[in-house]
């Protein structure tokens, strides 16, 4: 347990000194029976390069620790931390949200289509593959450890999805509020066409309106 534990607090280290590198906000920490978690006061509108580098800092990080390990362990507790660790990145980077491959997977979708889209696929393929795993255990494992971590994770993946809705309207409220400056423009003609990294023109009535009077009306409607 030590070992588990040390592992995901040394992951999770990834996380929070990247963030603190790109001067993110970090709120806490949390430890799951399936991991950690680390949450960020931090803008939806980030650029996805500083996403990236957040994100996979914290296996980078979790994989030169088990490195230096070999040379404090004896070889056979050194292959023990070493198969514990390839579980936990195997694990780790399953498409399923919330766990850093299911955010990495949001974060791609992110990149070649509207933010809406990529959070519909992002939550569908996450519930997709974790009732395929659990499929898998229930046929074929029968590990009791197994299925309270998947139906643990299932929870948590159904209480984040329950949110998709808020990170929305928080993706659009960041719009409003805050003058982003985006080297790329694309002209769209739905609200949920609207995509990170981009700068919009909205057709209406014939006649392209900017992103910022946009939202302007659309929040003075929703009033």
């Amino acid at each position: 347990m030590m070992l588990f534990t040390s592992l995901i607090l040394v992951h999770e280290l990834g996380h929070f000194l990247t963030a603190c590198f790109f001067r993110w906000k970090v709120d806490k920490i949390v430890l799951y029976p399936y991991g950690g978690c680390s949450y960020f006061e931090v803008d939806i509108n980030t650029s996805n390069r500083e996403e990236f580098f957040v994100l996979m800092m914290g296996p980078v990080l979790q994989i030169i620790f088990t490195y230096l390990l070999s040379f404090f362990l004896r070889q056979s507790d050194f292959y023990f931390v070493l198969s514990v660790s390839r579980l936990l990145l195997f694990f780790n980077f399953l498409p399923i949200y919330p766990l850093d491959g299911g955010k990495l997977f949001l974060l791609m979708m992110s990149s070649v289509c509207s933010y809406y889209r990529s959070l519909q696929l992002t939550f569908y393929s996450s519930f997709f593959f974790l009732l395929f795993f659990l499929f898998i255990s229930f046929l074929f494992y029968h590990s009791l450890f197994w299925m309270i971590l998947l139906f643990t994770l299932f929870f948590r993946l159904w209480k984040e999805e329950k949110k998709g809705n808020y990170l929305y309207y928080k993706f659009l409220l960041e719009r409003y509020l805050n003058k982003y400056c985006f080297k790329k423009e694309k002209k769209i003609f739905s609200i949920y066409s609207m995509r990170k990294g981009y700068h919009h023109l909205f057709l209406e009535d014939g006649v392209y309106m900017k992103e910022e009077e946009y939202l302007k009306n659309y929040f003075l409607l929703l009033k």
